[in-house]
């Protein structure tokens, strides 16, 4: 009786009880299950493991015979030996001993019969027919023991036996494979049972869960219905008849005594309605008032919001155009306009419009000086005007309706209009009052202007600033007295390596960390700076430091103060590149240091054999030795200083060239045959691999360029080796290459190869001599044939130069060929030298070729005895150390005559002024110093050439001339 009242006063309980009835049945079914299934395999384990146990006797059993009958056999194949016979004794004992292991788990009648024809085979075949075929074997009765084999069936007995092992071994997989399928079948039903009882359970839950709900819900639903009459307002009065005990009883109870108090109190609720509906009217009307008096509020409010946003708009931002939009936007919400404009008076006139189209806003700035404005730039204070509405702006009304217009002036500080609004409202007019207060508006437009107007002219100028500093090539940097970076260029942007935008307001210490990071000598670069900016010392005005990145370049830096009112504020500081400047100082360095040996050895030489043969009596041969000596020092000298007015004519720009139709064949082939004789420890080979061997060139600069390139191959090929010349085509050029087995050029080193008085720096090169001009000199001859020079080069395994000329093909070039004129006469040639010394040198040198020769001095003298005598050359100085006739006069004067206008004319000077004398008529420009001979054989060349009616004057041996 106490459970039955325990579980009726709560709905907890009941469902508590079901619940855990539920589970307590559920899970004796699964256990009783569980324990029988567990029983199934552990009986199936148990006939399992009996079976493959006699399985795995039979087997080795098997083995065993199998191995006995193999030694046995090995016994006889071997001629009884005994070791085999021992195997035999020990696979018997093994066979006993798994005889006893059967016997003791067999439990069927198989067993039995299995285990009886295992003993009989045992006796048959280890009591007796191996000791009878081993006595007979020994006996040496082989035969015998074959009869044993053979005729009395020995064979025969062992593969029955094999045979009946077969047989009780298939027999245990057969009983195996019962035993699974029976377990097989006893787990299946007890499933099938498990899944019945379940279901049983199931529906018998379901049953009394309904059962359940059903005593729940009537009473909720008889509660629901009452609640929803209550709801309605329709009267009742509940009553609960179930005289339950649970939680729904309690609850109809409750609600029972709650229709009853509602009863009760709606009479006084009734009265008090009445009471509040009165009291709803009054406060109805006071809500009107304050309606009223909160709308007036929320458009003053309004207002002041419009006011705030106008002067927001236009405080916030130093954008002209952002703020115009914010002016015309706010003014339009503020004066309640429908369309408006305001206009910059400048001359772009920039604006901005609200309601308006393009059209109609480019028509109001077309006619801004015109009509209403000028009326308002004369009152200079706002007006309005009414008038009737255009198409536009009635739209699809059909009634008359008027537009009203407000023209306002904006004034600037000093009283111009800076600018003008017009704004216009439909239907409206505009109070005195309100242009007052928007009178006021205007001035604050007006201030704003105002500041942007200042800010766009600071800007300009700040920009114009900026530009001016980014022109400049030296890095500028403005800094405060802290060391913070104001204002910098984009040339230290480039330095630094950074953006102007992480470089402006960077601290000293970050943008020297900055700085310093790309600079090898870095600690002297802040030792620099601190004294300066942070001790205040000046005795150290600028610094050079030497950068590693993003180039390789020398920096100088220096700072200057910057003050104002005698205060110092900040320090300017200039960061000039001269990586240039350096790179030239250390070049001319170098050179002079080159130059310096290059002409003392030669001139050490001369000096040296002078004053041998000028103190000491010497024989002919020796006088020639040290004649010749002191004869290839001094065109070594020629030479050097020839590469020093070359670098210098070609940079002037005065260089001049006589190109020429010529084959550079036979001219690299002289150069080779020179240098070949000279130099027995260098092979040079040359390939001709084109035909088209002609170019457009001055034959003397173009065999600089190849004596040049061949000279370097052999000099920077100490060791000796391989020359090879290659000539052929390639594209629209002719290529000439210079390759060498030498020491080779390292690859940072191959860039600058051309530069003047550059020499790569190396212990091996420093050895060998040189000026570091004859490549750049090879580079300009190649630029001015409109040609280039190439390198390729790998250390230590040699280089190759390659010239390239423009490839000349065509089968219109003719090359002159000298045709013997007749003879006329003796050839006579007047010299005309004011240096004595000279003048002696060039007359014994044409004396010897069996010219009649003249000197003169003085330039009247010579021009008239060239008028008298009509030489058939004239060498000529042009500057001539008395006053009066120089060489050009003298040339001037004979080519304006007829008569002597054919007269070749060989100019020898120190002047480099090559292009003038050819183009006043001169055959021939000789610089000084040259070989006497080339003069001889210039004039010989340039006769034979002239036509003398069919003649030509040869000079022979005895001076005699022969045609």
């Amino acid at each position: 009786m106490k459970l039955d009242k325990y579980l009726k006063t709560s709905l907890a309980r009941q469902y508590g009880v079901l619940t855990f009835t539920i589970i307590f049945v559920f899970s004796l079914l699964v256990a009783a299950l569980m324990i029988y299934e567990n029983s199934i395999l552990d009986n199936f384990d148990k006939e399992s493991r009996k079976l493959e146990v006699k399985e795995t006797i039979v087997s080795d059993l098997d083995y065993s015979f199998n191995l006995a009958i193999s030694e046995m056999r090995a016994y006889f194949a071997y001629k009884g030996e005994q070791t085999y016979y021992n195997k035999v004794q020990e696979q018997r004992d093994i066979v006993d001993e798994k005889i006893s292991e059967l016997e003791n788990v067999a439990d069927t009648e198989e067993d039995v019969l299995f285990i009886q024809q295992t003993k009989d085979f045992y006796d048959y075949y280890f009591e007796d027919v191996i000791p009878r075929s081993k006595s007979l074997y020994d006996n040496n009765q082989p035969e015998e023991v074959y009869q044993i084999a053979v005729n009395q069936n020995g064979s025969d007995t062992i593969r029955t036996y094999q045979n009946n092992i077969k047989k009780y071994t298939d027999n245990l997989e057969v009983l195996l494979t019962i035993l699974k399928d029976e377990q097989r079948k006893k787990i299946t039903i007890n499933q099938i049972l498990f899944g019945v009882f379940l279901l049983l359970l199931v529906i018998g839950m379901v049953v009394f869960v309904r059962k359940m709900l059903n005593n729940i819900g009537a009473p909720l639903n008889k509660l629901t219905l009452a609640a929803g009459q209550i709801t309605d307002g329709e009267p009742i009065l509940f009553t609960d008849s179930s005289n339950r005990q649970d939680e729904l009883g309690l609850l109809s109870s409750a609600f029972e005594k709650m229709t009853k108090s509602i009863q009760d109190k709606e009479q006084d609720l009734s009265a008090q309605n009445e009471e509040l509906l009165a009291q709803q009217d009054e406060l109805q009307a006071q809500q009107t008032e304050l309606e009223e008096a909160l709308e007036v509020a929320q458009k003053r409010e309004m207002d002041l919001k419009r006011r705030n946003d106008l002067v927001k708009g236009i405080a916030n931002t130093l954008d002209k155009q952002r703020v115009l939009d914010s002016i015309v936007q706010t003014m339009c919400e503020v004066i309640g306009a429908d369309k408006g404009i305001v206009v910059v008076m400048n001359r772009t006139y920039q604006h901005a419009s609200i309601g308006l189209s393009s059209k109609g806003v480019e028509k109001f700035i077309h006619n801004i000086n015109s009509g209403e404005i000028e009326k308002l730039k004369e009152l200079r204070k706002p007006y309005t005007i009414k008038r009737e509405c255009d198409e536009e702006e009635t739209g699809f009304h059909l009634v008359k309706s008027y537009c009203y217009d407000l023209y306002m002036p904006v004034l600037s500080s000093s009283g111009e209009i800076e600018a003008i609004m017009v704004y216009s409202r439909y239907s409206t007019s505009y109070k005195e009052d309100e242009l007052v207060e928007y009178d006021g508006l205007s001035k604050q437009i007006a201030i704003s202007l105002d500041k942007i107007h200042i800010f766009e002219q600071s800007e300009e100028e700040r920009l114009l600033t900026q530009d001016i500093l980014d022109t400049i090539n030296e890095g500028i940097q403005l800094i405060d007295v802290k060391g913070k970076v104001i204002q910098v260029n984009q040339k230290i942007c480039d330095i630094i390596e950074c953006h102007r935008d992480t470089l402006v307001e960077d601290s000293y210490e970050k943008w020297l960390s900055k700085l310093a990071n790309s600079v090898e000598n870095k600690q002297e670069l802040k030792q620099f700076f601190d004294s300066i900016l942070i001790d205040g010392k000046t005795d150290q005005s600028s610094f050079i430091y030497h950068q590693h990145s993003p180039t390789n370049r020398v920096v100088q830096v220096y700072c200057e103060p910057l003050t104002r009112a005698g205060e110092k504020f900040g320090t300017v500081i200039v960061h000039r590149d001269i990586t240039k400047e350096y790179e030239v100082d250390v070049m001319k360095s170098e050179f002079v240091s080159t130059v310096s040996h290059e002409l003392r050895t030669p001139l050490a030489s001369v000096l040296g054999f002078t004053e041998l043969m000028l103190n000491k009596e010497l024989k002919p041969e020796r006088q020639r030795k040290y004649l010749t000596t002191i004869y290839q020092e001094a065109k070594r000298l020629t030479a050097l200083i020839n590469d020093f007015l070359d670098v210098q004519r070609m940079e002037a720009g005065k260089q001049t060239y006589d190109k020429k139709y010529d084959d550079i064949v036979p001219l690299i082939m002289n150069i080779v045959e020179t240098y070949q004789v000279n130099n027995p420890s260098h092979m040079i080979h040359c390939d001709i691999q084109t035909s088209n061997t002609m170019v457009l060139g001055d034959k003397d600069k173009i065999g600089q360029v190849f004596n040049n390139l061949i000279s370097n191959a052999i000099k920077y090929s100490p060791d000796g080796g391989d020359i090879f010349i290659n000539v052929f085509e390639e594209g629209p050029n002719l290529n000439v290459s210079v390759k060498d087995q030498g020491l080779g050029i390292p690859e940072d080193a191959i860039h600058k190869l051309f530069t003047k008085f550059y020499r790569v720096d190396n212990s091996d090169r420093r050895r060998i001599g040189g000026t570091g001009l004859g490549l750049a000199i090879v580079k300009e001859i190649m630029k001015a044939h409109e040609g280039d020079v190439f390198v390729q080069s790998v250390l230590k395994e040699g280089s190759t130069f390659t010239v390239s000329f423009p490839l000349v093909i065509g089968g219109n070039l003719k090359v002159d060929k000298p045709h013997e004129p007749e003879n006329k006469g003796k050839v006579n040639v007047i010299i005309v030298e004011d240096d004595n010394s000279l003048a002696n040198l060039l007359q014994t040198e044409l004396e010897e070729s069996h010219f009649y020769v003249k000197i003169y001095s003085n330039g009247e003298e010579a021009l008239a005895a060239i008028k008298e005598e009509k030489p058939d050359a004239i060498v000529l100085d042009i500057m001539l150390e008395e006053k009066g006739l120089d060489g050009w006069d003298i040339i001037k004067e004979l080519k304006a005559i007829d008569e002597f206008k054919s007269i070749p004319i060989f100019i020898s000077t120190a002047l480099d002024e090559k292009e003038k004398g050819l183009a006043l008529g001169a055959n021939e420009y000789l610089i000084k110093p040259y070989q006497p001979s080339k003069l001889s054989k210039l004039i010989l060349q340039t006769l034979l050439k002239k036509d003398w009616s069919g003649q030509i004057l040869i000079p022979s041996e005895n001076g005699d001339y022969n045609k």
